[in-house]
This record gives C-alpha cells, sequence and structure tokens, in this order.
C-alpha cells in the first residue's frame, strides 16, 4: 500500500512538474491580434536647446507575423508610413528612409499579464534645418485582463540625448523627444483595437 502511495504522488509530482515546464516555455511568445498598425499622437514634442516643436504624428506599419518572440532587439517589424501635421515649425519626415525598423526591447507586469511593451524604432527626420537621427523608444499600453492595446507613448526618459545633425543644430547638437499624452493604437485602416497575449 505504502509502495502504491509513493507511486501515485511521484506520478502527481511529475504531471506538475511536465506542466510548469510546459507553461514556462511557452511563456516565451507574445499573440498580437493583427499585424498591420496605426499610432496617433495629438502632440509629439521634439526639444533642442530652445528649438521646441510640436507635432500631431500618425504612424503606420507592420508586424513580421502576428507571434512575436520575447527576444531583446529583435526586428519584429516597420514602420512604412509617417504623416505630420499642425507643427509649430517645420517638420520633414526623410522618407526615403523608410521603412524604418521596429525592434522588441521587453515588457513589463506580471506573468502571464503583460501591462506594457517596449519596442524600439530608427528613423530620421528633419526639424527645420535640423537633422535628427532619431533611434526613439516607444511604451504600449496592455490592459489586464482584456489584453487590449490602450494607448502608446514616448517616454522622455528613454528619449534624451538624440544625435542631431545640421547648420542651425544648437549645441551640443542633443534632442529630445516625448509625447504630450497617450497616443490611440488601433489597427490599420479600421477603429478596432488591437490585442497582446502571453503564450
Amino acid at each position: 500500500m505504502r509502495t502504491r502511495s509513493k507511486l501515485v504522488l511521484t506520478a502527481i509530482g511529475a504531471t506538475l512538474l511536465m506542466a510548469f515546464a510546459v507553461g514556462t516555455a511557452s511563456a516565451g511568445r507574445l499573440s498580437i491580434s493583427n499585424q498591420n498598425f496605426r499610432v496617433t499622437f495629438s502632440d509629439l514634442e521634439f526639444t533642442a536647446g530652445e528649438l521646441r516643436n510640436d507635432c500631431h504624428v500618425t504612424l503606420e506599419g507592420s508586424l513580421h507575423s502576428r507571434t512575436i518572440n520575447k527576444v531583446l532587439g529583435s526586428l519584429i517589424g516597420y514602420i512604412t508610413r509617417v504623416q505630420t501635421g499642425q507643427c509649430n515649425l517645420g517638420t520633414t519626415i526623410l522618407t526615403e528612409t523608410l521603412p524604418w525598423h521596429i525592434s522588441y526591447e521587453g515588457f513589463s507586469g506580471t506573468l502571464p499579464e503583460i501591462t506594457l511593451i517596449i519596442i524600439r524604432a530608427r528613423g530620421n527626420f528633419r526639424v527645420v534645418t535640423c537633422l535628427a537621427a532619431a533611434e526613439f523608444f516607444g511604451r504600449f499600453s496592455v490592459e489586464p485582463g482584456t489584453h487590449v492595446v490602450t494607448g502608446a507613448e514616448v517616454p522622455l526618459e528613454r528619449n534624451e540625448g538624440l544625435p542631431l545633425t545640421g547648420v542651425l543644430c544648437p549645441s551640443p547638437r542633443l534632442g529630445n523627444l516625448r509625447s504630450v499624452g497617450m497616443g490611440s493604437v488601433m489597427l490599420l485602416g479600421a477603429t478596432t483595437r488591437i490585442t497582446v497575449t502571453l503564450i
């Protein structure tokens, strides 16, 4: 009888261990409801010395797959279109540098609930005659439970000291980029929200 109890306990322990192992192994990916996205910022602020530019900015792009491996620095998609409007200074997106690369840079939250996804984008834009080589970070907020991406932001603490070139760029030729408030994140061409789940 004692031997049988030991066998049952061993079997239960092995089952739990296998379930934990499978759960841990499968937690290495993110599942996105749609690959095509539009992010709209009503106020994206760029500052460099006395130079300050506020713009309405829309970013459009796509992810390579609806499944993303949580590997830091991995290329996950592209920004293929950028529109600016209502700028207090002239801003030009250097379209020849499109598409801008997007890489995965981490997440925040208590597994299995993710509350933030961090990405990095690389591209170039010009404010008046000042060229900014942008390698900026963005954060996407995810609502626990529903997994809906509720908004995006460009946080100042991750986007200070962007390198600048150009004849009228201020010394020491560093700029800062941030979003004022949260930007909206939608499925491209629709008003549908995007969801992110851990798999």
